[in-house]
């Protein structure tokens, strides 16, 4: 069985989830972690996973829409961060992607999401988009806030950054991106990071992974990710679920055990 550590369980091109989560043990997952991205995803996430056994939640502001953060935000993160159901804040991070991004807004929203991680006492979900330096050096600047470190989601950098998140205790997790045809660069990284250390993910509705590139992503195509890293690393896809699986456990403590 697997987590998909990563998914959009909010996201409208779904409608209503429950069908999803209806079938996630015929489609081999043992739980969800729906993320927020800003304050209402972050309410829907937490509201799916209050109504659903299998299904947990992150709360947070993505960098992108960190600028939309009103008064009265950050408590209410707070509040739901304390909820049973709720394993991590997040996503959080930095994106530079687009050419108008306000740069100076994303750090003064990161530094306001790394409070909430060290008030919270949860891991971190980390955003990064062609940001890997200034990212990587907010982290180092603010690791003493990590008291439950976090996971760097839909990697894309460097197998010498991926090592240095990982020296310092955070988890590296892949998406269906591993599977694209242009990702020559991701059997060297996965081959470098420790086996207790590496997650798997859909960030669904996105990131679709071959053979369904080009359709809406679903949480159960979780498992072309677990079968891609088995093809990589010389093991089973069953080996591979259950390290990825245990490895959630680990790090999302408060997500109780099916």
């Amino acid at each position: 069985m697997l987590i998909d550590t990563h998914a959009h369980l909010t996201d409208e091109r779904y409608g209503s989830p429950e069908e999803i989560i209806a079938g996630m043990r015929a489609d081999g997952l043992e739980r969800i972690v729906s993320v927020g991205f800003d304050m209402a995803s972050s309410l829907g996430a937490h509201a799916i996973a209050e109504a659903n056994e299998d299904v947990y939640c992150a709360v947070g502001f993505h960098p992108c829409d960190v600028g939309g953060m009103r008064e009265g935000d950050y408590e209410r993160l707070l509040s739901l961060s304390k909820s049973d159901k709720c394993v991590a804040i997040g996503e959080i991070g930095l994106d530079y992607h687009y050419p108008d991004t306000d740069k100076p807004v994303q750090h003064k929203g990161l530094e306001t999401m790394f409070e909430l991680v060290k008030e919270a006492e949860l891991p971190a979900i980390f955003h990064i988009r062609d940001a890997d330096g200034d990212m990587l050096d907010c982290v180092k600047r603010n690791r003493d806030k990590f008291s439950k470190t976090g996971v760097v989601h839909c990697f894309s950098g460097s197998k010498e950054t991926a090592k240095e998140y990982v020296d310092m205790g955070f988890y590296i997790s892949f998406t269906g991106a591993i599977t694209f045809k242009n990702a020559a660069k991701f059997p060297e990284i996965i081959k470098s990071i420790p086996l207790d250390r590496i997650l798997v993910e859909t960030d669904c509705p996105y990131l679709t992974p071959v053979p369904h590139r080009g359709e809406i992503n679903y949480p159960k195509y979780v498992k072309y990710q677990s079968m891609y890293i088995a093809g990589v690393l010389g093991k089973s896809s069953e080996e591979v679920a259950n390290i990825t699986t245990e490895n959630a456990y680990r790090l999302f403590s408060k997500m109780k055990r099916a």
